[in-house]
């Protein structure tokens, strides 16, 4: 293994992840493929587009998952989860979003399906790339989104739990 070597997928915290994909209203979740694939075309030299996969994230949200087990495989990292069954739940929760208020709260559930995910990335890129950054902390750009994003999602669950008059 290279000291030097990039990581396979993207490397971010479970903490980071779930607090991201929250302040944005699951903007984040479209990053997370981006930069999934982005970083998979570059380990890999496959000719894909990351932009078109993440922006068709519903399409190639199976075969994402599908090689981040295959590669998990190859260094002998156990991956503990289904790629089948967490993209029929994941499309499931999103689609929860077209239920009426306050049900619709369900579609943000979606991001815990990801979590197991990128446990097993983050153990695939410590053996992968042992000096790669965890992206673990929570930069200045991602504390502004927090604090305006935060806000934003408070406001809107205020005005989705309460009452109509």
């Amino acid at each position: 293994m290279n000291e030097d070597a990039q990581p396979m997928f993207f490397p971010v915290s479970g903490l980071k992840l779930l607090v991201m994909s929250l302040v944005t209203f699951g903007l984040y979740q479209t990053f997370w493929f981006y930069k999934n694939w982005q970083l998979f075309k570059a380990a890999t030299g496959r000719d894909i587009s990351p932009f078109w996969r993440a922006f068709f994230s519903g399409i190639f949200f199976y075969p994402l998952l599908k090689e981040i087990k295959i590669w998990a495989k190859s260094y002998c990292v156990a991956p503990n989860f289904s790629p089948f069954m967490l993209t029929i739940v994941w499309i499931g929760l999103l689609q929860c979003v077209r239920l009426p208020k306050p049900y619709l709260l369900v579609s943000f559930f979606s991001i815990i399906v990801l979590l197991p995910v990128q446990e097993i990335v983050n153990k695939l890129n410590c053996v992968a790339a042992p000096s790669h950054n965890p992206n673990s902390r929570f930069s200045v750009g991602n504390i502004v989104t927090i604090a305006v994003g935060g806000s934003l999602f408070v406001l809107s669950l205020i005005g989705i739990l309460m009452p109509a008059t």
